[in-house]
């Protein structure tokens, strides 16, 4: 309620129930109103959800409803989820707003974040701040970890306060042309979102924070680079036949256009449970034909390695920090497959939502209607 107030700018009305001894919002569409014994669990899901996923199943605990009230004619407000981007996206960027004045309550140094639609929500915070001192940075990244549903979040990117944030791609090539992957790729470990299936464990693993803020006065300098330009006349079937020559079952891949000292490479990898990223890491950070690549990605064969939104939704959604990063002599690999008992993985994956051919085809039909006819054709 205090929440509510903050966004109404006045007092929530409240109301009391019907039969409890609670109050509720007085103008509420409707009101649910029960209890819960703490002892009470029982199986539910799977559940498509927020991140694109099928929630896992598990138990959960039971509300015993004993009344249901509502105002007079009602509105039922509900919001379409799925792979991002979909309707709940919008709720991520007001979020940013709302809690930004919050959040400088704590971290003034904080100037703006940004919470990209594929880390849905909890995955990947982005932050500009004022850096005033060696290790601000680290420091920012702790105070976050340890800050409400902000410790939630398993990789946080800090940049400098004159960084824009609403450039993906630029801000996408400052982060890759500045850092260290060395001294600046941050691993550690700590609470998770119940929804996070990438760790081997619920509800607990890895967390990442990147560093990619100026050097000042009493921090280490970042090491040069170690890897060879990129050559644009070599044909994408040169770094193909490089990665077949490490394994057969790396089937395709994808040269971002992206102008920064850190070139990524995006690889297909036909998992059949015989092989993992892992045990691939070190063959293919030494191979010196992919020299001119310091990040290698993997991914399930069958992803659309071009489609970008894709590729960072896998990539936010599927790696376990601790687990799925490796770094071989200043250059890295990063394991964004669906993980199984190769991987030391032994929780169920969950699938990715999809929509049926009926439901796909009713929207297809109405798209005028529905005034969406441009983003179908993207």
């Amino acid at each position: 309620m205090l929440l509510a107030g903050f966004v109404r700018r006045k007092p929530v009305p409240m109301v009391r129930c019907r039969t409890i001894d609670l109050e509720v919002p007085a103008e509420a569409e409707f009101v649910l109103e029960g209890y819960v014994d703490p002892d009470e669990r029982r199986v539910e899901g799977p559940f498509g959800d927020h991140t694109g996923y099928y929630s896992l199943v598990d138990e959960y605990p039971v509300f015993h409803v004993t009344a249901v009230t509502h105002r007079r004619n009602p509105i039922y407000a509900a919001t379409i989820v799925g792979r991002p981007p979909m309707e709940d996206c919008y709720l991520a960027k007001a979020t940013e707003r709302i809690f930004l004045p919050l959040l400088n309550a704590i971290l003034p140094e904080v100037r703006d974040y940004w919470l990209p639609w594929e880390g849905v929500f909890h995955n990947i915070t982005i932050l500009s701040i004022a850096k005033e001192y060696p290790g601000h940075a680290r420091r920012v990244m702790s105070a976050l970890w340890g800050q409400g549903q902000m410790s939630f979040c398993k990789a946080l990117v800090v940049v400098d306060h004159d960084v824009e944030l609403t450039k993906p791609r630029q801000l996408l090539e400052t982060i890759l042309d500045s850092i260290d992957l060395e001294s600046d790729v941050y691993l550690s470990e700590g609470v998770l979102d119940v929804l996070d299936h990438s760790a081997p464990d619920p509800l607990f693993g890895g967390k990442l924070g990147i560093d990619a803020t100026r050097r000042l006065s009493g921090e280490r300098e970042r090491a040069s680079l170690a890897t060879s330009p990129v050559d644009p006349q070599s044909p994408r079937e040169h770094v193909l036949a490089a990665l077949r020559s490490v394994s057969p079952h790396l089937t395709d891949c994808c040269i971002p256009d992206l102008n920064c000292r850190h070139r990524p490479l995006l690889a297909s990898l036909r998992k059949d449970g015989s092989v993992s990223g892992r045990a691939l890491a070190k063959a293919l950070l030494e191979n010196p034909q992919l020299t001119p690549f310091s990040i290698v990605l993997l991914y399930d064969d069958g992803i659309d390695l071009s489609d970008g939104s894709l590729v960072l939704w896998k990539v936010f959604n599927n790696v376990d920090p601790k687990r799925d990063i490796i770094r071989v002599q200043g250059r890295m690999l990063i394991d964004a497959t669906r993980k199984g008992p190769e991987d030391d993985h032994q929780r169920p994956w969950p699938d990715d939502i999809v929509m049926s051919p009926e439901i796909v085809e009713r929207v297809r039909r109405r798209a005028n209607e529905l005034g969406i006819q441009d983003l179908l054709r993207k």
